[in-house]
């Protein structure tokens, strides 16, 4: 009996992926494989991509991973190696993408937590022009953060194993601050990372996992970077005091402070949104959760 075509080509379509270092793809990316690789595979004319999937599936050279959406009726298919991690599969989604917040902080090892979501975001650059010489009041800064922080809809669980994907996208005067490469994945460095999970807690463990990070993070920081990084990134709301609380709450020397605390504004500000049972830190004006002081 004459074999299937796929399956004539087996052992060329298994080196292939064996010899990639891709360890997942999307649908889109497995189309354009098969395109162009058929006439070598000598693949018959009615077969086609999906077709192709299914045979990568059935036959367990790659692993059929459907993500569904959490707010809406849609989904993703990615095709991944045994070997493939979470990070990998997030990344594949959003290939101008890197890792973020909770996701950095493991990468970075400023967590013991291994949370079951990966967060993956994308710079876009949007300028302040008509922002830039807001004066914030005490009064829109209180209504702002009184309510829930907004959490991005952009959010898939994965049928495979069980993991959540979480994709932003972070709009910013300057894009791409801090992006670097660490074990082949695209990731936000020490000090992006810290600004990241301070500015969108949400998304970062919340309060308590922050302050942890920071504590980790002592020794390895570069203050210098971080305010350079902020002042880059050009945050409305202000940041520099916010950081100082953490950073003054993690035990960096006072002298390594005072560039932050010189950065003080007359705003009062919160370390996280709709703040219940919250004391005020005077000497850096930011509102924070009763017992965070005493980690």
């Amino acid at each position: 009996m004459r074999k299937e075509s796929f399956d004539r080509a087996s052992l060329e379509i298994v080196n292939f992926f064996n010899a990639s270092k891709q360890q997942a793809y999307t649908t889109n990316d497995i189309q354009k494989i098969f395109e162009s690789q058929r006439e070598q595979w000598k693949i018959a004319q009615y077969r086609n991509y999906k077709h192709f999937i299914t045979f990568l599936n059935n036959n367990r050279i790659l692993i059929l991973d459907t993500q569904n959406h959490e707010f809406h009726n849609s989904e993703k298919q990615i095709l991944r190696k045994k070997s493939c991690t979470p990070f990998d599969v997030g990344l594949t989604v959003k290939k101008d993408g890197y890792l973020c917040n909770y996701s950095a902080m493991q990468v970075h090892q400023l967590t013991l937590q291994i949370p079951k979501t990966v967060y993956i975001s994308e710079d876009k650059y949007e300028p302040y022009y008509e922002n830039s010489n807001i004066e914030l009041e005490q009064e829109s800064v209180d209504k702002a953060f009184s309510k829930p922080q907004r959490v991005s809809r952009e959010s898939y669980k994965s049928e495979y194993d069980g993991f959540r994907y979480v994709y932003l996208q972070k709009k910013h005067n300057s894009i791409n601050i801090g992006i670097t490469t660490m074990n082949g994945l695209a990731v936000t460095d020490l000090e992006r990372t810290l600004i990241d999970i301070a500015v969108r807690p949400a998304y970062s463990g919340g309060a308590f996992q922050i302050l942890e990070a920071f504590n980790k993070a002592k020794g390895k920081l570069n203050l210098d970077k971080l305010d350079s990084y902020l002042q880059k990134l050009d945050y409305i709301y202000p940041y520099h005091q916010l950081l100082g609380f953490y950073l003054d709450l993690a035990g960096f020397p006072e002298e390594k402070l005072k560039l932050y605390l010189d950065k003080k504004s007359h705003i009062n500000f919160y370390q996280t949104y709709n703040l219940t049972n919250k004391k005020l830190n005077q000497k850096w004006g930011v509102f924070y959760p009763t017992g965070l002081e005493a980690l």
